[in-house]
């Protein structure tokens, strides 16, 4: 047997503790000596009293832990409890982590105002590639990082699946929405080798092909990695040197091998720009009339895609095209520019067309699924050109 002292060095807890306990009636002394008040303990207590200390630390409270052990907790049952805090703790950890990096850079950021970092801005062409890529949605910013990887690791695996061969670096899309802490849009894909005709691409699968849309011209700045990329600084310096930023936001990971996680690599920032301010550019495109650029008669040609009939009060053209973008890939197009063919019919009610947006196809193309091919016959055309998004589109 040991004195309370003796016990309390053993287990490392104090003799005030092991009292309270012994008070509480969760760890009594074996024997009490009459005469000198000592308190005895044995080293088979030590058993019982990690289960207390355990329980605590779980957050019961000394009546909750009297009761647990009073009805015969298990060690397994124990141990089941204790392992699912040990994740709640490490998770808790992580969050606090992932705060103090914020905090860190919000700091470094609040410092740095006003200070150059010496980052050179590039303008250069960004040309059109094919690519897989996914979207997915993370519960906040802090589990963003995971979720990236995830989709990362599915895309990679569809891949070797498809025989696909990747052919550059894995990128993320900034699409056009408010961000929000609690619910992260997640655009992620990579550059491929692709021959659409090859692929068998069930429909329900959550992998998109594409063609990633050509830049012309893009203002580009090598950042750190994601908590460190200089976005303020690169908008900056659009805004100083004449253009305005006119499409999706790129960044394009950067990794000397392809275990690097996306989070540890170098990013490259790419911001579709034009010249002048975007509201002279509307202004300007608005007040204008196109005129035709040439006359061109082409021979007649096949156009497979997907088909609306309506009036497009709502929009539902733009839809389409967002429903067959994913889609495009599955096309064997011959060539790369997309078609909107509009055709009228005569006995229509005022207003309704139809309106097939596709690609062009070789004669002997079979439709996919849900999609239609219309021929276009050979003809005289004018040809208009514009460069920018539709908004700013001129009346013809």
């Amino acid at each position: 047997m040991f004195k309370i002292g003796d016990f309390s060095r053993i287990a490392h807890v104090s003799v005030k503790t092991l009292r309270h306990y012994a008070q509480e009636g969760l760890l009594e002394p074996v024997w009490i000596d009459r005469y000198s008040g000592y308190r005895y303990y044995t080293l088979d207590q030590l058993t019982h009293l990690n289960r207390i200390l355990a329980l605590k630390d779980l957050g019961f409270t000394l009546d909750q832990i009297n009761h647990l052990l009073k009805s015969g907790v298990s060690a397994d049952e124990l141990k089941g409890m204790l392992r699912l805090k040990r994740v709640e703790l490490k998770q808790h950890v992580h969050e606090e982590q992932q705060r103090l990096a914020r905090i860190e850079k919000r700091l470094e950021q609040i410092e740095t105002e006003g200070v150059s970092s010496g980052n050179v801005v590039l303008l250069k062409p960004i040309q059109t590639s094919f690519t897989a890529w996914a979207h997915s949605r993370a519960a906040s910013i802090d589990q963003a990082d995971d979720a990236r990887e995830g989709l990362r690791q599915l895309i990679f695996n569809w891949c070797v699946d498809q025989h696909i061969r990747i052919t550059g670096q894995w990128f993320s899309l900034l699409k056009d929405v408010s961000f929000d802490d609690r619910k992260v849009e997640l655009h992620l894909g990579v550059q491929v080798e692709l021959n659409p005709a090859a692929i068998k691409k069930p429909t329900a699968s959550p992998i998109h092909l594409s063609r990633l849309a050509e830049i012309p011209l893009a203002a580009c700045l090598l950042g750190g990695t994601i908590g460190q990329l200089p976005q303020a600084e690169l908008l900056n310096w659009i805004e100083i040197n004449g253009y305005h930023a006119c499409g999706e936001t790129r960044l394009i990971y950067l990794g000397e091998t392809p275990e690097t996680p996306l989070d540890k690599r170098l990013i490259e920032i790419q911001v579709p720009v034009r010249c002048g301010t975007e509201r002279d550019e509307k202004n300007n495109n608005k007040e204008q009339k196109m005129e035709p650029v040439k006359f061109e008669t082409l021979p007649a040609f096949k156009v497979m895609g997907m088909k609306y009939r309506g009036k497009n009060e709502n929009g539902e053209i733009s839809d389409m095209w967002g429903v067959l973008n994913p889609r495009c890939a599955e096309i064997p197009a011959v060539g790369q520019c997309a078609y909107g063919v509009c055709m009228m019919e005569s006995n229509a009610p005022d207003g309704v067309f139809e309106y097939i947006a596709g690609f062009k196809v070789a004669s002997d193309a079979v439709p996919r699924e849900g999609m239609v091919m219309v021929d276009v016959p050979e003809n005289k055309y004018a040809v208009f050109e514009h460069v920018g998004s539709k908004e700013t589109l001129p009346i013809i």
